[in-house]
């Protein structure tokens, strides 16, 4: 049976009071409850605060909607599972990193986003420089922007996705501290060789923990990051060597870190230590002994350490 709860159209605000033969006919053709008739016939017309809120409430589902159909194209289908997985794995990265040396953490700072732990995930000065400079290869994203990107979303290169990662990455703020956003970012991205991991890649390269890195092997593994492929120390020792040399500038440069203790790790030699994973069949042609054109190239890095170190000195006796 059919019950009617709303008053029919042709009941109106003029019609509030109706005559008997039309609530009849009403009721008769809805088969409504007797007790209907008097709603019918009381029945108050809807005011312009209602209306309105049911526009608003309307407007605020559609916009949602489109938003939800928006995302959906740029969030991975998993999204919530993963959204889970990365807050426990934070706090597992942290306990894990818990004896690292902490020229570890200020190198990545220092050298991928020097301003983390004065953001709230996005970097607003990192976002209008790079939208100045319009560069194509994109720039401005925070730390915990990559690991965002990294984990949850797709590799489409689009502005809604760039505006998706810069909400989660304020709302992942919000959700963990920013020791556990380092840590985790750290334990999750890419190494170069197959190694994902700063675990993985402390052993990969130099045959040891992470609690046992020098400031050195931080300062290249750090300067890996944004091309591992490339920049590997086995592939290219002295192109390992200069960003080594980059990382180390800019720990300087933001206070992370003296001049003298950044000399002294770029004049110490590495000792790169090939331990391969398991199941990662590399061939990297590498040789006891570098030859004599490497060590050359790697000495010129260091003179230019030298000189960068003199002329920061000379700014910094200007300034005081």
């Amino acid at each position: 049976m059919l019950r009617v709860f709303l008053s029919p159209p042709s009941i109106g605000m003029k019609d509030h009071h109706c005559s008997s033969e039309m609530l009849d006919s009403v009721v008769s053709a809805t088969d409504a409850p007797v007790y209907f008739k008097y709603r019918l016939c009381h029945h108050h017309p809807m005011g312009l605060s209602s209306t309105f809120s049911q526009y608003l409430f309307l407007s605020a589902f559609s916009v949602a909607l489109l938003i939800l159909r928006l995302t959906s194209s740029v969030i991975l289908p998993d999204f919530s599972h993963r959204w889970r997985q990365l807050i426990a794995f934070s706090s597992h990265a942290e306990a894990e990193l818990i004896d690292a040396p902490d020229y570890l953490f200020d190198a990545a700072v220092a050298y991928e986003d020097r301003r983390f732990f004065s953001h709230f995930g996005v970097d607003a000065i990192g976002v209008a420089r790079a939208v100045v400079s319009l560069s194509a290869r994109g720039g401005g994203s925070t730390i915990t922007q990559q690991l965002v990107k990294n984990t949850l979303l797709k590799n489409e290169r689009t502005f809604l996705r760039k505006f998706v990662e810069m909400v989660l990455a304020v709302a992942l703020e919000r959700r963990i501290s920013k020791l556990r956003i380092l840590s985790a970012y750290l334990c999750k991205i890419y190494w170069g060789h197959g190694i994902y991991g700063i675990n993985s890649a402390s052993k990969f390269y130099f045959g040891k923990h992470p609690s046992l890195l020098t400031l050195g092997e931080c300062a290249l593994l750090v300067g890996m990051i944004p091309a591992p492929e490339v920049r590997s120390p086995f592939r290219d020792y002295h192109r390992g060597k200069t960003f080594q040399a980059r990382v180390l500038k800019r720990m300087v440069g933001g206070r992370f870190l003296n001049l003298e203790a950044a000399l002294s790790a770029m004049r110490k030699s590495d000792p790169l230590k090939f331990v391969k994973a398991p199941e990662t069949p590399i061939k990297l042609g590498l040789e006891d002994s570098w030859e004599w054109e490497t060590e050359s190239s790697v000495w010129e890095v260091r003179e230019e350490m030298e000189k960068w170190a003199r002329s920061f000195t000379a700014k910094e006796f200007e300034r005081t």
